[in-house]
Order: structure tokens, then sequence, then C-alpha cells
């Protein structure tokens, strides 16, 4: 069965996006990003993306350049969405994963390959960890406290353990840490 990576960078006190959605808590670091994103790239051969983050990401990775920008045009992505008529046309090798997410999911880690990586969003984050879904998560752990906002376990009613994989820092104060469940 294929993994399951959550790929995200967080605040310190573990918020994905602080009030109203806001990412301004980001702070740029090359280094960071090119030694993830590339171990990212050897590791994954699909993506999953959320309905709400769709549109971003695609009008984003479709005008990008660069290394990462072919892996993540390139690479087949699946977009989950209730909504059995939601466009996924804008972003090549995208399609539609219409119905329960989690279902969809579940199917995905069944078919052969590598790893599978969702970017998000929030919500999607929040549905896979809930089912027990994810198998690691890949943290780029900013130097900042944003103190409330969006976190992928709001609202878990259970304790999860986590074994440490690895920790590096960066230049920028950053870490990248990897965990597995």
């Amino acid at each position: 069965m294929r993994s399951l990576i959550v790929f995200c960078s967080v605040t310190v006190d573990g918020f994905m996006a602080g009030p109203d959605n806001d990412l301004g808590f980001m702070i740029d670091d090359e280094e960071l990003e090119t030694t993830l994103n590339g171990e990212l790239m050897r590791a994954a051969d699909a993506i999953v993306v959320g309905r709400k983050s769709y549109p971003e990401m695609s009008s984003y990775w479709t005008t990008a350049e660069g290394e990462l920008a072919e892996w993540m045009n390139g690479t087949p992505k699946h977009v989950l969405s209730s909504d059995d008529s939601y466009d996924v046309s804008a972003w090549s090798s995208a399609a539609l994963a219409a119905g329960d997410g989690v279902e969809q999911v579940r199917k995905l880690k069944a078919r052969k390959g590598k790893s599978i990586v969702v970017f998000g969003g929030v919500e999607t984050v929040r549905a896979l960890v809930a089912a027990g879904l994810v198998d690691e998560y890949w943290f780029k752990v900013h130097p900042v406290v944003v103190g409330r906002g969006r976190s992928m376990f709001f609202d878990l009613t259970g304790r999860s353990e986590l074994k440490l994989s690895s920790v590096r820092s960066f230049p920028s104060g950053s870490l990248g840490v990897v965990y597995t469940a």
C-alpha cells in the first residue's frame, strides 16, 4: 500500500494558516525549499488537492517555471470534490476524484506506485488525518507564532503518537521536520 504524505508549512504553534486564512507567516528559504521539494519529487508520484485549494494551485503552477513546476504540472493530480461536475481541466494531469474524499484517497493508496502527497487545503488534510490515512507529515516549520488560525489537528478526538524521522534546520530559522504515523 502506498504512503500518504501531508506536505505543508506550519507555524511554531501548529497552524497551517493564520486568522482569515493568512499565509503570510511563511518565510522564504531557498535551501529549505530546494532540499524538501527535491526529496518530495523523488518520493511521490501522485498529488491530492482539495476543491477549495485547486483554483489557486492550478493558477500558480500552470504559469510557474523550474524543476518543481515541471513536476507539479506533470504529476497526476487527484482533485477531491463532492461535486461530480467540478471542472479540473485548467491544470494538466488533473482528474476529478468525486464523491467521498476519504474513500477516494483509500482507493488511491491501494494502487501501485510511489507515495501520494497531499498539499491541502486545511479541511481536506483534517478529514484525511481524522480518518487515519496519513502515514507521514512533512512540515516546513516557520519561526512564527500566530496565536490562532487553522490547524489540521483541530477537533481530533484521540491521541496520535508520531515517530520523528528527521529534523533539519535552515538559514531562515525554519525547520524541515518529518514524522511518521
